[in-house]
């Protein structure tokens, strides 16, 4: 009962996780949908990419400041509480102390969420995935122009599907690697029917094939969300497959 308890937390958490990841993969498709001029796209790139990196910069080298800030922000935040409930008491307002209430357990509720969500590397060096799907999506569009829009299909649909799937039902593990031969399978298949459908159910078995290969990247690429989006965007290149 515990360990069905233990698998349904984890991936609890990695749904939370690839909602996350969802979300900034569509940050990433944006100026590729919207058919925004070349210099508009490497602008936009570039403002997020900065963005992430000084977000990781200060997680990695200001751990220091940011627990004293986080706890200033807390310490404030109880003062006010307390000061209202003060109030709150003295005119007998049971409405303010049940938002107080309230407010206490939504807080909480986020509070553990973020720590469901975060990785154990993450809560140590920060955010380094973010900032390397930012570098591969921006390296992709440099290099390979709008085919880096199967590089963040890739990114959408691969690496999600080959999580969820690996998580739930993934049993056989690639050699020397944690990523499971039947992740790599369903993700493969969900990359090639989604793309399929946008370019053509005739490029199926090439768009199939590309998806195995980013399993095998995947697996012994040590930060796929580098890997991921730069190895589809090449092979969607060379493979001449549609622009989308």
């Amino acid at each position: 009962m515990v360990q069905n308890l233990s698998r349904i937390n984890r991936v609890k958490a990695l749904l939370y996780r690839k909602l996350i990841h969802l979300l900034l993969s569509i940050l990433l498709i944006v100026p590729l949908v919207v058919g925004l001029e070349q210099a508009y796209i490497e602008a936009y790139y570039t403002v997020l990419l900065i963005g992430s990196s000084f977000l990781y910069i200060y997680q990695v080298k200001r751990p220091l400041i940011s627990v004293v800030i986080r706890d200033t922000l807390e310490d404030a935040r109880n003062n006010v509480r307390l000061n209202i409930l003060r109030v709150a008491e003295m005119l007998n307002m049971t409405s303010v102390r049940e938002l107080i209430a309230s407010m206490d357990k939504l807080e909480y509720t986020f509070s553990e969420f973020i720590k469901s969500v975060e990785r154990d590397y993450e809560r140590k060096w920060g955010y380094l995935g973010v900032v390397m799907g930012m570098v591969g999506v921006y390296a992709s569009y440099v290099l390979f122009n709008t085919y880096a829009y199967y590089g963040v299909l890739a990114l959408m649909f691969y690496d999600t599907f080959s999580a969820l799937f690996g998580s739930l039902i993934g049993r056989t593990k690639m050699p020397y690697s944690s990523t499971t031969i039947e992740g790599i399978v369903m993700g493969a298949l969900v990359f090639s029917l989604v793309v399929g459908l946008l370019v053509g159910l005739s490029y199926f078995t090439w768009l199939y094939l590309v998806g195995i290969a980013l399993g095998v990247v995947e697996s012994y690429s040590g930060e796929d969300n580098l890997a991921i989006p730069v190895t589809a965007s090449l092979l969607a290149y060379f493979l001449r497959f549609p622009r989308i």
